[in-house]
């Protein structure tokens, strides 16, 4: 599961946590702002999707508002508790799915983006290509 955090959003409090039923939550990374979702990728690896820099004043009125456009990015979790930046710049992401090597993020405001061969380096940061498919998030499917 994926911790946003309290209201500023700071990266250290960005956490992606991992429990049972008869468990308490234990830790698994830190150090993203605003983890909106959490999946495994192929080979069981885990990735986060941090909806990015969030950068508003600390009132009752923001509680709830995304964060700024082109912060977020998809990320893996390493072993050390950290991350690895798969895709940066990512507008409000907000829903994450893995299918093969192909990860697929859905924005705040309906577009599908595309990343193939969403791996670790060297095939992922470098060759990772993201693109946006319009009309999927309704049913179409369009590479744009």
């Amino acid at each position: 599961m994926g911790e946003a955090g309290p209201i500023p959003h700071l990266p250290q409090n960005g956490k992606v946590v991992s429990f049972t039923p008869k468990s308490a939550a234990t830790e698994i990374a830190s150090g993203a702002s605003l983890i909106v979702d959490v999946e495994f990728g192929r080979g069981r690896r885990l990735y986060a999707l941090s909806q990015g820099i969030w950068d508003l004043p600390v009132i009752p009125e923001n509680e709830g508002a995304p964060a700024s456009p082109d912060t977020g990015s998809l990320l893996r979790v390493r072993k050390d508790g950290g991350f690895t930046p798969i895709v940066a710049g990512l507008d409000r992401p907000t829903s994450l799915e893995f299918i093969g090597k192909t990860a697929f993020v859905i924005t705040l405001t309906g577009k599908v983006i595309r990343i193939d061969n969403a791996r670790k380096p060297p095939f992922g940061s470098s060759h990772s290509v993201p693109r946006v498919m319009t009309g999927a998030a309704r049913g179409g499917v369009e590479h744009g």
